[in-house]
């Protein structure tokens, strides 16, 4: 319960220590809906709070507070760039350090250990325990719609106080949670099935979600927040594993999103059931139309195949066989393979594979290669192959064939990645709003806002926080490099005109000594006709 002191008023901290779920995401440069869900809850009971992100938490510690209020923790092993999840060790040492404050601890880090050092652990939903803690009678339970409505309208103005607010932050937005395949158990390793049958949240709630976000200031929004976007409102839930979905359902939604906020930057959405999709095509064939129209481009589809090799699947009960997704693949292809305004395709698939599953064997990596090669031999279109290993604490199994996890892998990248990268995205393409992100040495990484955006390297320094349009010059298995786009060869520094292609430094001092301002000024500072085109490629000259 919580320690009242009537002389003072009760103060909490909200320590969002980012959540990665198979269908919920809140590393930087996303905020999820727990921290909002929490924000709201102590709206409600009139408390003041501050929010504190894990990697401010790390500069600087935690304010003062009455409550400290502990949230995050990963069921996906993944790579980031914009911040840092709590770890169990900090997770720890934090309840550890706590005695003066009455401590609350939820998402997968109160479900992946039990901390006896924290007052209040939730391994249901942290919002509703925080809810009725503060009214005297801490009990763990989820959350009712109703209730998570008003807590997320409520609560959405704690995304002012993110370090990204209000660009480029991205808000995750759900739909609905859980596993149209619940009442199967759904696949071994997910953590979707634990939340029971699917509730859906409606349209309306949804869109004054969003838009109470947009008034605020938030301009790039993510549905991620669900096991399948193609599933919301199917026909069939609790009785088909594989429902009907619903296009009607959907183009309402968007549609009321697009009508209520028509300014929104970016406007993606994430997962999908490759199963679901294949045994519909003729209805998922116009979602994936309506997704096309009514959301912005460089849009994934994230089909949660897993495993190619029958086996696996069955000891999983996973959730789409190879066919299924390679049915998906096409169908996505077909419909948003085409190149939008952002520079990067309308709506493309990306796939997940698992490794260390129940039944796997070293043939289950040669089946998984062949697949993806026969993917491109088809010149079909991947946004991304994400290749994971299962979490121990999580499941009874583990990694049993290394040495061919890692050889799949660099295979992965080096023949089917780059190869792919190459052809989506050719040398001269230009991506839109890059923001940049991240000075390594004199080099620039960033990445366009949305869902898995692709790492764009420049080769010297570009002021981080801003945005800038890149043409691309090369490619790596999973980035591109580029320079900053328009690059005006006269304009350039030294530094600059080093990164283009096939110029070093002797090259280099030669244009910045000329400033050619025309192609007949350039072809005069170089005899070679190749080397003026192949610069011509990339750049332009200034009036």
């Amino acid at each position: 319960m919580i320690r009242r002191d009537t002389s003072k008023n009760i103060h909490a901290v909200i320590l969002d220590g980012y959540v990665d779920e198979p269908a919920l995401l809140g590393v930087p440069p996303y905020i999820s809906p727990e921290p909002r869900l929490l924000a709201g809850v102590l709206e409600e009971a009139g408390l003041t709070y501050d929010y504190v992100t894990a990697d401010e938490y790390r500069i600087s510690g935690l304010p003062p507070s009455d409550i400290i209020i502990v949230h995050g923790g990963t069921t996906v092993p993944g790579t980031y760039l914009g911040g840092t999840p709590l770890s169990l060790r900090e997770c720890r040492e934090l309840g550890k350090n706590s005695n003066q404050t009455e401590s609350f601890l939820g998402g997968p880090l109160a479900r992946a250990v039990a901390d006896t050092s924290y007052d209040h652990i939730s391994v249901k939903d942290l919002s509703a325990y925080l809810h009725e803690s503060l009214k005297g009678n801490p009990r763990d339970r989820w959350g009712e719609l109703d209730e998570r409505e008003r807590w997320l309208c409520l609560g959405a103005k704690v995304v002012k106080k993110h370090p990204l607010y209000p660009d480029p932050l991205l808000a995750e937005v759900s739909t609905y949670r859980g596993c149209v395949r619940y009442f199967t158990g759904g696949c071994s390793f997910c953590s979707e099935p634990g939340y029971g049958k699917p509730k859906f949240r409606e349209q309306e709630d949804v869109i004054a979600e969003i838009s109470t976000l947009y008034k605020l200031g938030i301009q790039n929004f993510r549905l991620g927040g669900q096991s399948c976007i193609v599933s919301y409102k199917a026909d069939g839930i609790g009785k088909k594993e594989r429902p009907v979905p619903r296009a009607d359902e959907i183009r309402r939604l968007f549609r009321g999103i697009n009508n209520a906020c028509p300014d929104i930057s970016i406007l993606h959405v994430d997962n999908a059931n490759p199963g679901v999709i294949a045994a519909h095509p003729e209805e998922s064939r116009k979602i994936l139309n309506i997704l096309v129209e009514n959301t912005t481009s460089g849009n994934v589809l994230a089909l949660g195949m897993e495993s190619a090799d029958p086996r696996v699947i069955e000891s999983n009960n996973l959730n789409a066989t190879p066919e299924d997704v390679e049915t998906s693949v096409v169908m996505i292809n077909e419909v948003g393979a085409g190149k939008g305004e952002s520079g990067m395709p309308e709506l493309l698939p990306g796939i997940n594979f698992l490794a260390g599953l129940k039944g796997e064997r070293k043939e289950t990596y040669e089946l998984n290669l062949s697949f993806l090669e026969k993917i491109l031999d088809s010149g079909l279109f991947l946004r991304r192959i994400n290749i994971r290993q299962v979490l121990p604490h999580r499941m009874k199994c583990h990694l049993k064939y290394p040495k061919e996890f890692k050889k799949f892998k660099s295979i992965v990248r080096e023949r089917i990645d780059q190869v792919m990268l190459k052809k989506m995205l050719p040398g001269g393409t230009v991506l839109k709003d890059v923001y940049m992100e991240l000075h390594r040495g004199k080099q620039t990484f960033g990445r366009q806002i949305g869902t898995y955006p692709i790492l764009v390297g420049i080769e010297y320094p570009l002021r981080l926080g801003e945005y800038n349009d890149v043409i691309i010059i090369d490619h790596g298995y999973r980035s591109v490099t580029g320079l900053h786009y328009p690059f005006f060869i006269n304009k350039a520094s030294f530094s600059e005109l080093k990164a283009l292609p096939g110029i070093g430094e002797k090259r280099a001092a030669r244009i910045f000594r000329a400033r050619p301002s025309c192609e007949s000024d350039l072809k005069e500072v170089f005899d070679d006709s190749k080397v003026v085109k192949e610069i011509l490629r990339y750049a332009i000259f200034s009036n």
